[in-house]
């Protein structure tokens, strides 16, 4: 029979040999979180900007590294190609777009970021359905 160190539980998270490891932050579907994107190359969104999570909580809580989309006051070209969605009438502190056609995920521990707030379910639904037309 296994025994595991003293003082740890077998199964959990320092157990299976990750204790100098950030345990990351509980983070939903909706929120709106201000985080470093750099490194970037090419047209990615840099800088520290605000970005919307759009996998589900379980998905964050398992891996630590939800998939987010950055928010803009700019996206000209994905305003025109129907790639954003608009925070400008959703009752948001937050204004600018969301762009849909920028998915990718972070460690939002790792990167130090921060919440903000939520975004309206509406706003989510179209969000969530322009990310699904540009993937389908």
């Amino acid at each position: 029979m296994r025994r595991d160190r003293p003082g740890r539980r077998r199964g959990s998270r320092l157990a299976r040999g990750q204790a100098g490891r950030q345990r990351a932050p509980v983070v939903r579907r909706g929120e709106i979180w201000l985080v470093s994107l750099d490194p970037t190359a090419g047209h990615e969104q840099r800088g520290t900007r605000p970005v919307v999570i759009v996998s589900p909580a379980p998905f964050n809580e398992l891996t630590g590294a939800p998939v987010v989309l950055p928010i803009t006051r700019g996206g000209n070209f994905a305003r025109r190609r129907g790639f954003a969605v608009s925070l400008d009438e959703a009752g948001t502190r937050m204004a600018g777009v969301i762009r849909c056609d920028q998915p990718r995920t972070l460690d939002l521990a790792a990167r130090d970021g921060r919440r903000l707030e939520s975004v309206p379910e509406p706003i989510m639904d179209e969000v969530l359905a322009r990310v699904v037309a540009i993937l389908a």
